[in-house]
């Protein structure tokens, strides 16, 4: 459900906020609406800003990282924020924002993860059309009568 929001605003960010509208496709308010809601979720979360990927306004840790890469690497150390911190030589409580903005937004991330987990090697052969799939056995030194 949304709301009408009435606001003032000088009459050259207006012009800037039009122009921005106008590139990405959107509407003047939907633009608005998002940047004023990037605004305020980086306003709760200071180690976070939102950056544009590929025509998506996706949050990141601020300088480094998309959120959703870091918790999809976090949650293979079950969300242990020290041991991910480690693996990706971060700093533990810029870790930990990005963890606290997850448990905010979990759709928002979910949702990149498996968009990005749902991209086939065909996927990544349309856009890069030289690649090459290479099969690696691994072999389990545990048991040397596995071959």
């Amino acid at each position: 459900m949304s709301k009408v929001v009435t606001l003032r605003l000088p009459e050259a960010t207006a012009e800037r906020l039009k122009k921005v509208a106008r590139r990405a496709g959107r509407s003047v308010s939907e633009t608005g609406a998002r940047s004023i809601e990037e605004w305020l979720r980086q306003q709760e979360f200071a180690d976070i800003e939102f950056r544009e990927f590929q025509g998506q306004r996706l949050a990141c840790l601020k300088g480094s990282i998309r959120l959703w890469k870091l918790i999809m690497a976090a949650q293979d150390y079950d969300l242990d924020p020290a041991r991910t911190a480690e693996h990706l030589q971060l700093p533990v409580h810029r870790v930990q924002a990005a963890l606290n903005y997850y448990a905010a937004y979990p759709e928002e991330i979910d949702r990149m993860i498996a968009e990005n987990d749902a991209v086939t090697f065909e996927d990544l052969q349309r856009v890069l059309p030289s690649i090459r799939l290479t099969t690696i056995v691994v072999q389990d030194d545990a048991d040397p009568l596995t071959p």
